[in-house]
């Protein structure tokens, strides 16, 4: 019951802090919430006209279901779906020379030159991060790379 409501407030501060645009989609649940292969976009039913509401996860989170799991978690909770711990765990050295993962399919790490603090940099609007194509998977590409297709 505890998570149902701590849940609920979730949606509520979401919602809050969402930018919402109507799709031309059906809805998929009356009552639920439901994701989109871009994990920074979900749905609710406007129970008013029986039309999808589309709205973004906070910055640093993404729409999660499954697992015990539903709504916008941190990447860094995410229970499935996230690069292994030696794709995260990078420096710079003199053997790297190609970007790599973040925690945030959004965004990726670059090392600006030997010995160098990594940098954060963002993938453009729309696209994520897969270690052998950088930033130009779609997010279905980025799904079936990370096996998370069932969990939207």
């Amino acid at each position: 019951m505890m998570q149902l409501v701590l849940l609920f407030l979730l949606l509520l501060q979401v919602v809050a802090h969402a930018s919402v645009a109507a799709t031309n989609a059906t809805c998929k649940h009356a009552t639920n919430m439901w994701g989109d292969p871009n994990p920074n976009i979900f749905y609710v039913c406007n129970t008013l006209d029986q039309r999808p509401l589309q709205l973004h996860c906070p910055q640093g989170r993404g729409f999660f279901n499954g697992l015990g799991h539903l709504g916008c978690l941190p990447y860094d909770q995410w229970p499935a779906c996230r690069p292994n711990a030696t794709q995260l765990t990078r420096s710079c050295s003199r053997e790297v020379e190609h970007p790599w993962a973040s925690i945030d399919p959004n965004q990726f790490y670059m090392c600006p030159g030997a010995d160098a603090n990594p940098i954060l940099l963002n993938c453009a609007a729309g696209r994520a991060f897969i270690q052998s194509v950088g930033c130009s998977a779609d997010w279905s590409h980025w799904r079936r790379h990370m096996h998370c297709e069932s969990f939207f």
